[in-house]
Parts: C-alpha cells; sequence; structure tokens
C-alpha cells in the first residue's frame, strides 16, 4: 500500500472514530439533558470530558488499530529553543481580542470601557487569565492531540499545507455541529439557523486551525496549541471584551467581521509554513 493511500486510510479510520464517539454521546445526552443543561452549565464534567476527548481518544484508536506507533505523536513538551512560541501561544489570543473588540464597538455603536473594573481589578483578572491557561490546557488537549497531532499529519499528506489549514478547519468546524446546533457559540435566533452558524464555525475554525497548525510545526509539540486553544475558550480574549465595554448584540456576519485580525493572522501563519516548506525544499 502507498504512502497516500495508507495515509488515507488512516484519516478515514481516524475521522469516524473522531465524530462517533463524540458525536454519539452528545446527541443522546441533548436528548435525554438537554445542551444547556449537560454542557453549558458544566454541571456534568464527566459526560463532558469524554465528548471534548474524543479526537484524542480517535488518535489513539486509530494508531493501535493500524499498527501505526507513536513515533510522531508530538506529546513532548520540547521548551528548549521553544519559549517564544509558548508565549506567543500565551498572548497572541489576547493581542488579537484588542482590534477585535475595537471593531465590535466601531461596528456596534457600543462604548469604549472596562466594565467598570478599577485597574487594580483589571490587572488581577488578567494575570489570572494568563496563570491557568496552561493549566486549562488539558481540557483543549483532547481535540489537539487528535486534530492538530493526528488529523493534519495526514491531511498534509494528502493535500499539502493550504490544503490541511482549509478542510482540517472545515472538520473541526464540522466536528462542532452537534452542539452548534443547540446553540453553542452563536445562539439560535438568527437568519438561516443553525446552517449559517456551521458555516461561521468552519470559517472560525480555517482561521484558528493555520494558527494552531503553525504552533505545532514550529514546535514539533501540540502543547503550544492546547494553550493557545485555552486561551481561545477560557477567557484569553477578556482584554477585547473590556475594551469594547458596552456592545449592542452583533449578529453572526457582524461577529465575523470583527474578526479581521484572526483571519490576518491565520493568513501570516499559513504563509509562514508556506515559505518554511519551500526553504527546507531546498535544502
Amino acid at each position: 500500500m502507498t504512502e497516500k493511500k495508507l495515509a488515507a486510510k488512516r484519516l478515514l479510520l481516524f475521522l469516524v472514530l473522531a465524530f462517533g464517539i463524540s458525536w454519539i454521546p452528545a446527541l443522546i445526552l441533548n436528548r435525554v439533558f438537554g445542551y444547556h443543561a449537560w454542557f453549558e452549565t458544566n454541571r456534568m464534567p464527566l459526560f463532558a470530558l469524554p465528548v471534548l476527548y474524543a479526537p484524542a481518544l480517535a488518535n489513539v484508536l486509530t494508531r493501535k488499530l493500524t499498527h501505526e506507533g507513536w513515533e510522531h505523536s508530538l506529546l513532548r513538551l520540547r521548551l528548549k529553543g521553544n519559549l517564544k512560541y509558548y508565549l506567543t501561544s500565551l498572548l497572541l489570543v489576547s493581542a488579537l481580542s484588542l482590534p477585535s473588540g475595537a471593531l465590535a464597538v466601531l461596528i456596534s455603536g457600543g462604548d469604549w470601557g472596562t466594565n467598570g473594573l478599577t485597574g487594580t481589578e483589571l490587572t488581577s483578572t488578567l494575570l489570572i487569565t494568563f496563570a491557568t491557561a496552561p493549566l486549562l490546557g488539558f481540557l483543549t488537549f483532547g481535540e489537539e492531540f487528535g486534530w492538530r497531532g493526528y488529523m493534519n499529519q495526514k491531511l498534509e499528506c494528502l493535500l499539502g499545507t493550504t490544503g490541511t489549514v482549509l478542510a482540517g478547519g472545515i472538520l473541526w468546524g464540522l466536528w462542532h455541529a452537534v452542539l452548534t446546533v443547540q446553540g453553542h457559540n452563536f445562539g439560535t435566533e438568527y437568519p438561516g439557523f443553525p446552517y449559517v452558524g456551521i458555516g461561521a464555525m468552519c470559517l472560525l475554525c480555517i482561521a484558528n486551525g493555520s494558527i494552531l497548525m503553525w504552533l505545532t510545526k514550529k514546535t514539533n509539540s501540540i502543547y503550544p496549541a492546547a494553550i493557545l486553544h485555552a486561551m481561545f475558550n477560557y477567557g484569553g480574549v477578556l482584554p477585547g471584551q473590556l475594551l469594547s465595554g458596552k456592545v449592542q448584540a452583533l449578529t453572526i456576519p457582524q461577529q465575523l467581521l470583527c474578526q479581521i485580525p484572526l483571519y490576518v493572522a491565520g493568513l501570516v501563519c499559513l504563509l509562514l509554513m508556506g515559505h518554511a516548506k519551500r526553504q527546507n525544499a531546498t535544502k
């Protein structure tokens, strides 16, 4: 079997497992308890964690079932020479949130402000966010070990770097659909529900995925990606939210427009990966 055929076979098995292990229990839990009770309130972590760790479980199972081994598992920290990338994973989301927050104010006509926080309270809140993000990376490890630690490697063998960013982002966005249709991220009260929300999630995952893939390739480790992912999920955007003060509810197109800084960062990371690949090809 050729390398590409084997990669395609393993990728297909991984995707079936990643979607199946996550979607089947999520669909059951949505029906039995309701999305808000089991996922949004965080009152049922024992139910939520297996769903969030589905990509990681799919990685492990695919390697075992296809006798692949762990040579390219990316599980080592690799701190030496990579501290700047770990620092980037910690600070980038907050940095991007500032121009995004400014765009939100300009688009909505809202007010600038800090939501009533004093300087000391603001500093304390931000420091707590930065301090806890590496610890909360264990919650995003489940996705990163699957998407960046396995899926991207197979996709890049088949589609190249740009194809991996696009296809990988779409697959990652569709994986969220079982929650998006319940109102995750965008709610339910918008025109074109739920398809517009699913499409928006795919677009955001393409941009996010490019940054996460770049960090993973630069460090040969999944942990910087897990930290940056945790910053996205658990408070890294707080500086932008505070900057924007009181902002009126934004439509999905307006929300996507506010993410222009994220798209720019994703494009830069894609260009950097392409440049690195060309340099390696000439060595």
